[in-house]
């Protein structure tokens, strides 16, 4: 949440502190590099500098979409000195050496819309000794796939003519949430002759329209990873190529409630189904939204794979004409018939806000609803005032919890959060009224789990800080600017075992220039340090204010955007969030343990470690056949470290992910279980910064 000319602290840049308003600085040794964030339309160094290996050229501004690029060379024994691709709206790039003998892999940035790729081959002495071309349609969001196989001219090829080659599949994403269509197309030669099949892995994760056909329509059903297969057989032999598009889940394929699974790491539906936390915050869409602008913003985060959204129950001073009158709703109603009264709800007003939950719960959505936002120290954004009048006692207070938990009791898709943007001092009268509010709400049937949203003298804060709160804390929530990762560290560590996730860190438009850029950071920092979802937002987002029409971000620290809470759901934030959905749900996100003494396996980054911004962070299986490592940006250009193998269980492939881009690059070779393994960062990524995530897979045995 953000504050208008109040004093507070969640966050500190080398130096100097940083500022909502006035700041009080976190102890954090270790060096810190400022670090920019990317304009609306950043630069893309993913084709000419990434994989050019010219870290200083200068960058082209990032046209919009992303097409990853695969090549096999046949024959596999082809002389090939360097391959390139190009398209008629992007100049030569060089390709990198793939994961696997005579593969390459890249990518090329694009308008989005539908291109023609070229890619050739050369030998050893840059002579072009072979190329195709294929035809490849892009759009904003996930890259599209261009897997292909390119012959070349070589004096040892052998080959059987005729012999079925699939030259190519093209995917236009590579993610998709579960009921999401795509068509995928297939190029084979020769045309005639053959017989063609289409199959997925693991069985069932898709199915396809026309099977036998060389382009199908094909539908997501089951989450994770799913590689598609064309197989095309001729008489004496066949050829495959695959490519593999993540499952995204969607939120109705859940079955709610929500509850901890045993060992309390991370939550479970009522199959026992891990839930990753994929959540936004739209604070005031309760109060901002009429019931259709609802609809079409729930009806759009439900179709990317958003399952969860946090709001306020009451607005108290967030919004100014031409919105609503605060408390007031879109429709004029306010939530108390006395003014700041609790103990005279309007039935009216809060209809409204049940009518919320349903409709969230319609697009399986779960709702992360705070019932008395206390506002940036106790101040006029909150509901503390008024919490402390002499009229809400605190039999008051347990009264309109009984109101609120007699409402929402039945609510499956709910989750309560207390507090907000402050943490009452301990032994207050206010204190014990929102205890009473919350213990009336769950004296009235209302059984749904509780996190809390604190900022422990302005240092934000982990849902389990509130000593008079702790017995209820279901989940801790991670509030904090700076660094995340130790509060993440911190909140992983409580006993009893809670769901860690990212509460609240930077949003999107705001902040700029701030060493909490690029904001993306802290999501991968939580999630690697024991986290299980992260909720996000963004300046428009959360202050939904459709009255403004198109207006500028102005409300605390921002960057001054011209836009709309419609024009932000399509925003680079969205897309980003939507990188990180598909990266962990494309792995056993619920397996992973992070990294340090609690957890039991000691370092994984065993070169000396920076803290603050350079801070690396890793997680890994207990089993050890997978490691995940985050490489936070420092400027531009590659970063080197070591990392502790020894626990795999056996010598691993790896491959980075680009976290701005939504690009997979594989690693040359297989890295030994060894407890020194060298690794370097390709270099700049898709935004012009250089975090990287690495993934590291133990090879299966011969």
């Amino acid at each position: 949440m953000k504050t208008r000319g109040k004093p507070g602290v969640i966050w500190q840049a080398r130096g100097r502190v940083t500022t909502r308003a006035p700041l009080r600085p976190v102890s954090n040794s270790g060096s810190i590099a400022r670090v920019n964030r990317w304009p609306g339309m950043v630069s893309f160094a993913l084709a000419l500098v990434l994989l050019s290996g010219c870290p200083s050229a200068v960058l082209p501004p990032y046209p919009g979409s992303l097409i990853s690029i695969a090549v096999r060379i046949s024959p596999a024994g082809a002389r090939v000195g360097r391959v390139a691709a190009s398209s008629h709206a992007a100049p030569a790039m060089t390709l990198r050496l793939g994961d696997a003998p005579a593969t390459f892999a890249g990518a090329i940035a694009v308008e989005p819309g539908l291109h023609s790729v070229a890619i050739e081959v050369f030998n050893d002495a840059d002579i072009r000794v072979g190329g195709a071309s294929f035809r490849v349609s892009s759009a904003r969001g996930s890259p599209a796939l261009l897997d292909a196989t390119v012959q070349v001219l070589a004096p040892e090829d052998t080959g059987a003519a005729g012999a079925p080659t699939v030259d190519a599949i093209v995917a236009p994403r590579s993610s998709a949430v579960q009921g999401e269509r795509m068509l995928l197309q297939g190029v084979v030669s020769p045309t005639a002759g053959l017989v063609l099949s289409w199959t997925a892995a693991p069985s069932g994760c898709g199915t396809f329209a026309q099977p036998a056909a060389a382009s199908t329509e094909w539908t997501a059903i089951a989450r994770g990873p799913c590689t598609v297969t064309l197989t095309a057989a001729g008489a004496n032999s066949r050829d495959r190529r695959s490519v593999t598009v993540v499952v995204r889940s969607q939120g109705r394929s859940f079955e709610y409630p929500l509850q901890v699974a045993p060992g309390g790491r991370y939550l479970v539906d009522r199959r026992g189904t891990p839930f990753f936390i994929k959540g936004e915050t739209a604070w005031l869409a309760l109060a901002n939204l009429t019931e259709g602008e609802q609809e079409r913003y729930l009806a759009d985060r439900g179709a990317k794979g958003f399952n969860l959204v946090e709001v306020m129950l009451t607005n108290h001073d967030y919004t100014t004409s031409p919105g609503p009158v605060p408390p007031s709703n879109r429709a004029g109603e306010q939530p108390f018939l006395k003014p700041g009264d609790f103990s005279t709800p309007n039935d009216a007003y809060f209809d409204r806000a049940v009518a919320f939950v349903d409709r969230a719960a319609a697009r399986g959505i779960v709702v992360l609803l705070a019932p008395g936002y206390l506002g940036f120290d106790g101040g006029r954004e909150g509901w503390w005032q008024e919490l402390n009048s002499p009229v809400n006692t605190r039999g008051v207070c347990a009264g309109f919890g009984r109101y609120l938990g007699t409402r929402f009791k039945e609510k499956k898709n709910l989750i309560w959060l207390a507090g907000g943007d402050f943490a009452p001092p301990a032994g207050s009268e206010g204190e014990a009224r929102h205890r009473e509010i919350l213990d009336g709400i769950r004296a009235a049937g209302a059984s749904q789990p509780w996190t809390g949203h604190w900022n422990v003298e302005h240092l934000g804060g982990i849902s389990t800080d509130q000593a008079r709160f702790l017995d209820v804390m279901a989940l801790n929530g991670v509030y904090q600017y700076a660094s995340p990762y130790r509060y993440a560290g911190r909140a992983y560590d409580v006993q009893p075992a809670r769901p860690v996730y990212l509460l609240e860190s930077t949003y999107e438009h705001e902040h700029p220039g701030t060493a909490t850029q690029p904001f993306r950071k802290a999501w991968w920092w939580t999630m690697l340090s024991g986290g299980t979802g992260v909720l996000w937002s963004n300046n428009f987002l959360w202050m939904c204010e459709t009255a403004r029409g198109v207006h500028r971000a102005e409300y605390g620290d921002t960057d001054r955007a011209l836009s709309s809470w419609s024009d932000e759901l399509e925003s680079r934030g969205t897309f980003e969030a939507l990188y990180l959905h598909a990266f962990f749900e494309g792995l056993p996100w619920h397996r992973l343990v992070p990294a340090g003494p609690s957890s039991g396996l000691g370092q994984l980054v065993s070169s000396w470690q920076w803290w603050g911004e350079r801070r690396i962070v890793a997680a890994s299986t207990p089993e050890g056949d997978l490691l995940v490592a985050y490489v936070p940006p420092t400027g531009s250009g590659s970063r080197s470290f070591n990392l502790d193998l020894s626990r795999m269980r056996g010598p691993a492939r790896a491959r980075w992910y680009d976290p701005s881009a939504g690009a997979w690059f594989p690693v040359a070779g297989i890295l030994p279980r060894a407890a020194r393994v060298a690794v370097e960062t390709p270099g700049t990524n898709g935004a012009g910064t250089n975090d990287w995530a690495l993934v590291l897979e133990a090879a299966p045995s011969p």
